[in-house]
């Protein structure tokens, strides 16, 4: 829940920030990280079918938020398994419904007009894959469909999410299903880099260890000489 309200405050904060030049990173192993959000989103924007969790790519926005809290991601670069997904967040707030070109409501709808530059109301054939990105698009199954929040309405059987075809930020009953694109806190490869600074000894203890063993040492061979 903190994590959650700090996502909110900064995207409420971002039209304060000036210009801000979002930039998506592949992180390799199938993980994206964007810079302004601090997020990490899955490269594979239909994991849940491509993973065997349900065939169609859609669940309801219950059996989402179970799959997403179980989810469990082998990351081959770093040698780390990944648990701590969720599903995006919304502002629960009636100026988020609709088309915010802003892309300050909500972090999907930060992705489909800031980072992958998508037009509202955008018209194509419904049985394609979303429509190419005007800006780097490092994303693979991203479908027009609509993709859940994991932020509920006023209502306790309804959530927000966001339609890739039309760019439209809705509420829909949490019993329908959508697709799930699951995204974490942080980035994976400063969490992976911290944590092994945090591995490595200070020197000083370096120090003592390599005095305790040369004093090891030394008894041995005096040990030896008697």
């Amino acid at each position: 829940m903190k994590k959650t309200t700090i996502l909110c405050m900064l995207l409420l904060l971002l039209p304060f920030a000036g210009s801000v030049n979002a930039t998506l990173i592949d992180r390799g192993s199938g993980l994206i990280y964007d810079d302004v959000l601090d997020v990490t989103w899955l490269q594979d924007a239909s994991y849940a079918m491509t993973s065997g969790a349900t065939p169609y790519a859609r669940l309801s926005w219950l059996d989402a938020i179970s799959w997403v809290d179980g989810l469990q991601y082998q990351d081959s670069v770093r040698g780390v398994v990944w648990d701590d997904w969720r599903l995006p967040t919304t502002i629960n707030d009636p100026a988020s419904l609709g088309y915010d070109t802003a892309g300050m409501s909500s972090e999907l709808a930060y992705m489909y007009y800031i980072n992958l530059g998508y037009a509202p109301n955008y018209s194509h054939n419904r049985f394609d894959p979303a429509p190419e990105s005007s800006n780097y698009n490092p994303f693979v199954n991203l479908a027009y469909r609509g993709y859940w929040s994991g932020t509920l309405s006023d209502f306790s059987d309804q959530a927000w999410y966001l339609h890739f075809h039309f760019g439209s930020q809705e509420i829909n009953s949490i019993w329908d299903e959508q697709r799930i694109w699951a995204v974490r806190d942080g980035d994976v490869l400063a969490e992976t880099e911290q944590q092994a600074n945090v591995n490595v000894p200070e020197p000083s203890v370096l120090l003592l260890m390599m005095t305790g063993l040369l004093a090891i040492v030394g008894r041995r061979k005096s040990m030896f000489k008697l």
